[in-house]
């Protein structure tokens, strides 16, 4: 069906031309007596003429009839009497008969067509030939002006008959080359497929309605090109509601076109010029077979030296449910039975308990106990609730209905970090915030937008949101800090190195790796739509999961990572397991576990400046003049290897071992109190928005780009961790009493969870969108808004499945004799 429409097309654009020239001569200056030029154009015979009624008779035909001209076109003028159209308002005197110049041949055209008469009747012939060739689509464009640049723009040769004459020997060899792609295309696809084609173009003829639909939902040329929207999805649900005459069923496809060549630099971001256009093909056409199709209909296209190839197309399948899949579905089965069954175990446990354990009422205001005494003397003492044994602990880890009121309880312990709670839920909406934005980048059918949206101050928190994974950093190296010197002390400088270790572990990796399973073997079977991965958001999950499991995954394979957002909790694991050479020094002396702590700081910002100078990377992830930079040393040698990260890390250990040993008790006069909140915020506002001036184009120099990269992430976790201490030592103020805040606490527990749920949601709606994203700030604000409410419900969905049960689990096995 695109051969035929093509071929419309071409031949529409020869008989316009033809039409053209037909009124105004021929490349070898043959006048007519009237001074104009007469055509010999050896057009086709499906030109139109442009009939009159004024009366004067143009000697075009007899003149091509007494030459042997065989131009049916003209002889049918000649027998019908159908007049050609004279030129008012063009003298005898204006036409300049030199035809042996071609600027002037030029000049009698764009002349002719400044006559609003003629331009009308052009028009008007138009419309009648597409009327006539079953022609859909209307062309609004043909004015008096548009058709003079149609002449300057139709060849090399701008300004002269030769490049006009080229490109209408081009339009002409259209049906032979259409005859000769014909023929090869049968010999390089299946018989059943070429059929099958041939059968949409005929049934096309005839107007069925399936095959309308299936051009309808075939991409088309959108608006917004110059602002970079080179998504032309067409309709995936109504190509997939085709059903051909129980012959063949639509079949989505997805082509990708380069066109970098041909756009040059009149296209925002050239260099990224891939044009993604949705096809709707008969599902008997493989994906390799619709790739030659499409390269065989590009390569009809008179580009000169430019071509046109799909440089891959990918087609819309049903996926089979595979042993991975029926694996997840195991696992999320057992998991259901295991909470059911649990927390019918534990709510009829608990009814049995309370109802064994009746309160009896006051009377008279006499005590329930006092019943009990006979001459002061105890005659018989209340049930109390007993403890549920081992294994009665056992059923009920899995309990829905007591890990959910540990989970939204807003009790903490004695001597807990409350702010704590607060920064955590912020950071991760921060990193919910980031992933939002950079998710939608590939989808969006406005991409300059993002150049406008970052040129804004008010974007740097987005732009700059990497900063909120080092907040989580530094809480990490805070709390690990606090909690080791008091187990240290408790213990009287001993520590069991194997709990150490394994609860860290257990406390990370169940819940870790059972959601990277269910979004590796469930994930693809959720959605579709024309942007959706069809072999899942983690295509290397099956040859590199057990890299997450050694949590080596941002080190071992890098390039091929699973659960790609995981890079951090692998660098977390890393910093644990070299923290006690940190933390023991610190806790048996304060000069030279200082001293340990400063040198490994200073060692991580030389590595820092070191990578950063080696690859000269910039301050950003992109800019306002380089959105489409390479970012592969930016991510995979600096921004998620160890060495490069650890800095917040080292600070917030230290900041744990003073918060341990001031114990939390640290008054600060208000006035210095207050320079300090200033001087941390200043600081705080210069790390986030100081890249303002990079970020708009004003570059930095390597050596500025290495210092900032070097110390701006522990400067971060310095501002974070003054919050922190102000807070614990009461000189926060309001800041504490807001980050103390009770909502926090059960959302401050679901922070883990929703770092590891929340980019499925995010890539769920963008995957499963119809149609590209026109970005706008608000749009923006919806999908962040959007996916952190939807991110809570799952994130609480995997903590009672996944979390909360396996640390019951632990506290069961490893501290039942722990008071």
């Amino acid at each position: 069906m695109t051969l035929h429409v093509r071929t419309i097309f071409a031949c529409f654009l020869v008989s316009v031309l033809s039409s053209v020239v037909n009124g105004i001569g021929t490349s070898d200056g043959s006048t007519s007596k009237s001074g104009r030029v007469v055509s010999q154009s050896t057009f086709p015979s499906t030109a139109p003429v442009i009939p009159t009624n004024t009366g004067t008779t143009y000697q075009a035909a007899a003149s091509s009839a007494n030459k042997g001209t065989t131009n049916p076109a003209a002889a049918s003028s000649a027998n019908t009497g159908t007049t050609y159209l004279p030129t008012p308002g063009i003298s005898q005197a204006t036409v300049n008969n030199d035809t042996s110049n071609p600027s002037v041949f030029v000049e009698n055209i764009q002349k002719f067509l400044e006559n609003f008469q003629v331009s009308n009747t052009i028009q008007k012939q138009i419309g009648s030939f597409i009327k006539a060739n079953n022609v859909s689509f209307p062309i609004s464009i043909m004015t008096p002006e548009n058709l003079q640049n149609v002449l300057k723009f139709l060849g090399p040769a701008s300004s002269n008959l030769q490049g006009l004459s080229q490109f209408a020997g081009q339009l002409v060899n259209i049906p032979n080359e259409l005859r000769n792609s014909t023929n090869d295309l049968e010999h390089d696809i299946s018989p059943q497929c070429y059929d099958h084609l041939q059968f949409i173009v005929s049934e096309l003829m005839k107007r069925e309605q399936w095959a309308i639909k299936m051009i309808d939902a075939t991409g088309k040329l959108s608006s917004g090109l110059m602002d970079g929207n080179l998504f032309w999805s067409g309709s995936y649900d109504e190509c997939l509601s085709v059903n051909a005459a129980e012959k063949f069923d639509g079949q989505y496809c997805t082509a990708t076109i380069s066109l970098a060549s041909i756009l040059g630099d009149l296209f925002p971001m050239a260099a990224a010029a891939n044009l993604h256009l949705g096809v709707c093909m008969p599902d008997s056409c493989t994906a390799m077979e619709i790739n030659t199709v499409l390269n065989t209909t590009l390569g009809l296209l008179p580009l000169g030296e430019n071509s046109l190839q799909t440089s891959a197309t990918v087609c819309s399948e049903r996926a089979e449910y595979d042993d991975l899949a029926i694996g997840g579905f195991t696992v999320c089965g057992v998991f259901g039975v295991l909470m059911l069954l649990s927390t019918l175990f534990d709510v009829l446990y608990n009814h049995h308990q309370r109802k064994s354990t009746k309160t009896v009422p006051h009377e008279n205001g006499t005590s329930p106990e006092s019943k009990y005494q006979v001459n002061g003397d105890v005659a018989e003492k209340p049930k109390t609730p007993t403890q549920p044994g081992i294994l009665a602990k056992l059923a009920m880890t899995f309990s829905v209905y007591t890990n959910g009121k540990k989970l939204i309880s807003t009790e903490q312990g004695g001597g807990a970090l409350s702010a704590i709670n607060g920064i955590r839920f912020i950071s991760i909406t921060w990193v919910v915030l980031g992933h939002s934005f950079s998710s939608a980048l590939n989808t969006m059918q406005n991409p300059t937008f993002i150049r406008e949206f970052i040129s804004n101050w008010s974007s740097m928190p987005m732009v700059n949101a990497l900063l909120s994974v080092d907040s989580f950093f530094t809480l990490s190296g805070l709390l690990v800090s606090y909690l080791f010197m008091k187990e240290m002390k408790r213990e009287k400088g001993r520590i069991n190195w194997f709990m150490f270790y394994f609860h860290r572990f257990w406390r990370l990796t169940p819940a870790y790796m059972l959601v990277l399973f269910l979004d590796m073997s469930l994930f693809r079977y959720l959605g579709d739509g024309p942007f959706w991965a069809k072999e899942g958001i983690e295509p290397f999950c099956k040859d590199t999961w057990w890299t997450n499991l050694l949590y080596i995954n941002n080190l071992y394979r890098n390039k091929e990572m699973c659960f790609g957002w995981a890079w951090y909790l692998a660098n977390d694991m890393q910093f644990y397991v070299v923290s006690p050479l940190l933390l023991v020094p610190l806790y048996f002396s304060k000069k030279i576990g200082l001293f340990v702590n400063s040198l490994a700081l200073l060692g991580i910002t030389i590595a820092t400046a070191v990578v950063s100078s080696r690859y000269e990377l910039d301050v950003a992830s992109f800019s306002a003049d380089n959105l489409m930079a390479d970012m592969t040393h930016y991510f995979y040698d600096y921004y998620v290897v160890p060495w490069c990260r650890m800095g917040p890390y080292i600070v917030g250990i230290v900041t744990g071992y003073i918060i341990y040993r001031t114990n939390g008790q640290y008054k600060i006069p208000k006035g210095i109190n207050l320079l300090i909140w200033i001087a941390f915020a200043v600081t705080a506002c210069l790390v986030v928005y100081g890249i303002n001036g990079p970020v708009h184009g004003h570059t930095w120099s390597n050596g500025v780009n290495a210092l900032y990269n070097a110390v701006h992430r522990s400067v971060w976790g310095m501002c974070v961790c003054w919050v922190i201490f102000a807070c614990v030592t009461g000189n926060g103020g309001i800041i504490n009493d807001f980050l103390s805040w009770k909502l926090f606490v059960p959302l401050g527990r679901l922070s883990y969870c929703i770092y590891l749920t929340h980019l499925l949601v995010i890539s769920y709606y963008i995957q499963t969108l119809r149609q590209p994203l026109y970005a706008t700030t608000l749009q923006f604000t919806f999908i962040f808004l959007g996916s952190l409410m939807l991110s809570i419900p799952v994130s609480i969905v995997a903590s009672l499945a996944f979390e909360a049960p396996m640390m019951a689990l632990e506290k069961i096995i490893f501290r039942r004799s722990k008071k």
